[in-house]
């Protein structure tokens, strides 16, 4: 009769090594986009509807400018991180790794996306005075 202990039967089976750095890691991207949400939504929410001149000076205000950045480098983080473990805990073997490496270079294609965006906004506005 061969005896297997619970961690043996469990070995393999889950993320034993990499549960608690990603718990860490997905509380601290948390916290960092509750900070930038809360920023974002009295400094550049209140755009929204706006003319668009009065959009583009608000939008190139160096203070208002750092907090859109960040908040399009870290919504692009924070899903691409919570995606991948999506891909791992409940896609199929196989299709898992395809899936990440799509929906992480679709990811970091509409952040680049939106910094282009961004920074075209704000070169078009230092060119027209």
């Amino acid at each position: 009769m061969q005896y297997l202990t619970d961690r043996k039967r469990a070995a393999g089976k889950g993320s034993i090594a990499h549960g608690a750095e990603h718990q860490l890691q997905v509380t601290y991207s948390s916290y960092m986009m509750a900070a930038l949400v809360i920023l974002f939504l009295f400094r550049i929410a209140p755009l929204v509807g706006a003319p668009y001149e009065v959009v583009i000076e608000g939008l190139t205000r160096p203070f208002n400018f750092v907090i859109m950045g960040l908040f399009i480098v870290s919504t692009t983080y924070h899903w691409r991180f919570n995606i991948k473990k999506v891909f791992e805990d409940y896609v199929p073997h196989g299709w898992d790794f395809a899936g990440m490496i799509i929906t992480t270079a679709l990811g970091w294609f509409f952040c680049g996306l939106g910094l282009f965006a961004l920074a075209k906004i704000l070169f078009a506005s230092m060119i027209a005075g």
